[in-house]
């Protein structure tokens, strides 16, 4: 499968000592009591990557990570949730029609999955996501 040029700048290096440390995270997805915003619960083991996207070969590895007691804010989740939902946020369903909206649909409730973002180190801790992907089960 050929990568699309922003795919490819996606996987591009990450620079030595970046402000904000991309990080991989495995845990359940949630929606939260306020509109739009998202938490991943049950965190499991964070790590640092040089990568902002997550590849085939790391989601088969990150399927089997298990799960932890850490939760996360994650902010920009637009991109990653249908595409319905990504219209009501902001001003997207004004200047998108609907075939227009690049949302992947990876971001659903009580899904595990993995998630790729900047770090931002506060309370609570926050995730803002560069790749999401569902790992094809439910949580707890």
């Amino acid at each position: 499968m050929a990568l699309t040029s922003h795919a490819q700048a996606m996987q591009q290096r990450i620079p030595d000592n970046p402000g904000a440390p991309i990080v991989l995270v495995v845990g359940c997805a949630r929606e939260s009591a306020q509109p739009h915003v998202w938490t991943l619960s049950h965190g499991g083991e964070r790590s640092e990557s040089l990568r902002a996207g997550i590849t085939e070969e790391e989601k088969a590895q990150l399927a089997q990570r298990p799960l932890g007691p850490d939760v996360y804010q994650l902010v920009g989740v637009a991109d990653f949730v249908d595409a319905g939902i990504s219209r009501t946020i902001g001003v997207r369903g004004e200047i998108l029609p609907p075939s227009r909206v690049n949302a992947t649909g990876m971001l659903a409730g009580g899904h595990k999955i993995a998630v790729k973002g900047l770090y931002i180190q506060a309370s609570p801790a926050r995730i803002n996501l560069t790749s999401v992907v569902d790992l094809g089960r439910s949580c707890p």
